[in-house]
């Protein structure tokens, strides 16, 4: 069994605190990043849906208007699709940053002293 020694209660302490710290950083990074990407790509399917409805109601036959709205579900899979592989990459560098933060501190405990 290990003994407690202040100062080494103290450097886990230090180190506990900073990497928290580092990972409230990079989780709000991300979570605020997640929020822009998903009200970016909303708008834009809100905007592109408003733009089909008129195409709709402008067009002159049933052909025209089924063509509109297939363009809208081209759009809106595109763009759901990208937010989706958008909100991935983010999600594994968040994980990336997490890792790091944790892995590393924890491989300068294991190091032996010298």
């Amino acid at each position: 069994m290990t003994t407690a020694k202040p100062d080494k209660l103290n450097d886990l302490l230090e180190s506990a605190i900073n990497n928290s710290a580092q990972a409230w950083v990079a989780q709000s990074q991300y979570f605020d990043s997640l929020i822009k990407r998903n009200m970016s790509s909303f708008t834009s399917l809100s905007e592109a849906r408003l733009e089909s409805m008129k195409t709709i109601g402008e067009s002159q036959s049933f052909n025209q208007a089924f063509e509109a709205n297939l363009a809208y579900e081209n759009t809106m899979f595109q763009t759901l699709n990208q937010m989706h592989n958008e909100n991935n990459l983010a999600w594994d560098k968040l994980l990336g940053e997490l890792s790091t933060i944790y892995t590393t501190e924890h491989d300068d405990q294991q190091a032996p002293p010298g």
